[in-house]
């Protein structure tokens, strides 16, 4: 049974092959030819078909480089831009504690303040720059005559932009001009406030000095006099620094300087002149060894030196007089510097100050108080240090003891001592 059913599996498969003969048969030369044409027909449809992918693919290409040049072409954009233009400046949280006596509100600088500054570059000559300043006061407005009140939370002067300036050069000279901070000499006791105006400096061959000219108007409400000046500052020997500056009002020592606009009057009393007509600052800072700066500044003008009576009414030997003097001197001894870019750096310094009185209340010819710190008609010694906790922010702290005179209008010939503790941190950014 079994040789039988596989004889007649024999015979099928046999049957099955001849009738298709694809095994056994031999191919003919038609056949060739026809698989031949077959194959090259499929060959050329395989190139055309390579030849547009090759063409795709060449356009993809294209379109990529494009894109790249065009995404590339605006990061370049995008960063020229923004290297065309920079934000830097300051928080800071501050507290005062003083006993000053006169009409100066003894928390003034209890405060939060913002110093931010903005850079344009317009190209690689000139850049156009603006400042602005914020102060929010925390405590209560407290005068030594008793009067107290809110402070307001801010005015329309805070978060403004209140000063514009450009800065540039036109050949070797540099070029400052506009609304801005300014100073004179290391410690700014003859100038030191906002000014309007142009300063034109320039380094002087064969020298580490810089020359400059300046032509500078006070901003301060109620004063209305220019001031006109030539000075240097640079290297002169190892470890001295000097800057030295000469200055002309546009106003004679008789003339008036403006007016008391906040004296609730009709029309103003008018300020006398306590700047004089002329002015100098010599200011010099000098490291004598590692780590100890010693920095002096001595401004004096050509006010003429007089007596004021707060009770001018009364007969002459009953009056009460105070000296309005001209010159002004501050001294300052540093150990090491602080730098916010080094976290754990510190220093430590001194200082000393001699101002005379004022009856418009001004240092030099509109010198820098240092918010409330110096003040004139006083005399002492100012201590403090600086440390740096963690980069880019600061604290410094300080304590005055000093010699003072009342400022209220009947004590004005009494002088006080004053203390005066002040701390601060700042946020540079």
């Amino acid at each position: 049974m079994k040789k039988k059913l596989e004889k007649t599996l024999a015979m099928s498969v046999l049957l099955a092959l001849g009738s298709t003969g694809c095994v056994f048969a031999a191919p003919t030369a038609e056949d060739t030819d026809a698989r031949i044409a077959a194959l090259e027909q499929q060959q050329q449809e395989l190139a055309k078909e390579l030849k547009a992918l090759k063409s795709e693919n060449k356009k993809l290409k294209n379109q990529s480089n494009s894109q790249k040049k065009q995404i590339t072409g605006m990061k370049n954009s995008v960063n020229e831009a923004l290297n065309r233009f920079s934000l830097h400046g300051f928080g800071r949280a501050s507290w005062d504690n003083d006993n000053i006596k006169g009409y100066i509100d003894k928390n003034d600088n209890n405060r939060y303040y913002l110093d931010l500054e903005g850079k344009f570059q317009v190209n690689k000559d000139w850049s156009f720059n603006f400042q602005s300043e914020t102060n929010h006061r925390y405590k209560h407005l407290v005068q030594e005559d008793g009067t107290a009140k809110y402070h307001q939370g801010h005015d329309d002067s805070d978060g403004v932009i209140q000063r514009v300036w450009a800065e540039g050069k036109v050949g070797v000279v540099n070029v400052d001009i506009g609304r801005r901070w300014r100073g004179l000499g290391f410690q700014n006791v003859l100038l030191g406030n906002e000014t309007d105006g142009v300063v034109l400096s320039t380094p002087i061959p064969g020298s580490k000095l810089t020359g400059k000219a300046f032509v500078l108007t006070p901003t301060d409400a109620g004063y209305d006099f220019t001031l006109m000046g030539v000075g240097v500052q640079g290297q002169v020997g190892h470890g001295l620094q000097v800057s030295l500056a000469a200055v002309k009002t546009n106003i004679s020592r008789n003339d008036r300087m403006g007016e008391n606009v906040y004296d609730d009057k009709t029309p103003h009393d008018p300020r006398h002149n306590t700047a004089g007509s002329f002015g100098y600052v010599l200011s010099a800072m000098w490291n004598p060894m590692k780590n100890i700066f010693l920095i002096g500044d001595y401004a004096r003008t050509n006010m003429k030196p007089y007596d004021t009576a707060w009770d001018s009414w009364m007969p002459a030997e009953q009056q009460h007089r105070v000296r309005q003097g001209n010159d002004y001197m501050t001294f300052r001894v540093n150990y090491r510097w602080s730098n916010i870019n080094d976290p754990g750096s510190f220093q430590l310094y001194s200082r000393y100050y001699n101002y005379s009185s004022n009856e418009n209340d001004l240092v030099g010819m509109f010198g820098d108080k240092e918010w409330g710190l110096l003040q004139p008609g006083s005399h002492g010694w100012v201590f403090g240090f600086k440390y740096v906790p963690a980069k880019n922010i600061e604290w410094e702290t300080m304590y005055e003891y000093a010699t003072a005179h009342n400022g209220l209008w009947n004590k004005k010939n009494e002088t006080y001592h004053r203390h005066f503790l002040r701390t601060q941190v700042d946020y540079h950014f």
